[in-house]
């Protein structure tokens, strides 16, 4: 059984952030299950420019407000509470949230998993899993 405190997890490797967002690793590659959890937080004002070429990742709101751009047809998806988003054919995508808006809060899983100290590279993508 895996129980994931995260207040325990705050201020560890398991608590990564990056320019506009931060993001607390709950389940990560190490757990053995497959797959990652993060509850992630992007703040006001953020926009992230993101292609995750190594993992699919499905975003649910649970909180805030914001947008999501597939940045190859301009198509903009309103992200509120209750929305998932799931770029499932690594799309180049922009996730904004307003200056004077709520932070946006999402529940994200990722497969592969996450080692769980990733920060986003110069192209938007999480690097590929390291080797056990």
């Amino acid at each position: 059984m895996i129980v994931a405190n995260k207040q325990e997890l705050r201020g560890t490797a398991r608590d990564a952030h990056g320019e506009g967002w931060e993001s607390l690793r709950l389940l990560v590659r190490s757990d053995g299950m497959g797959f990652s959890v993060t509850e992630t937080r992007v703040l006001p004002g953020a926009v992230l420019r993101l292609q995750y070429k190594h993992h699919i990742e499905a975003c649910y709101c649970i909180g805030g407000a914001g947008e999501v751009i597939e940045l190859d047809s301009g198509k903009v998806h309103p992200i509120h509470a209750g929305v998932l988003y799931a770029p499932n054919n690594h799309e180049r995508h922009e996730v904004r949230v307003p200056s004077g808006g709520e932070t946006l809060h999402l529940i994200c899983v990722f497969s592969p998993g996450l080692e769980g100290d990733e920060v986003h590279g110069p192209d938007g993508s999480y690097p590929a899993a390291r080797d056990d």
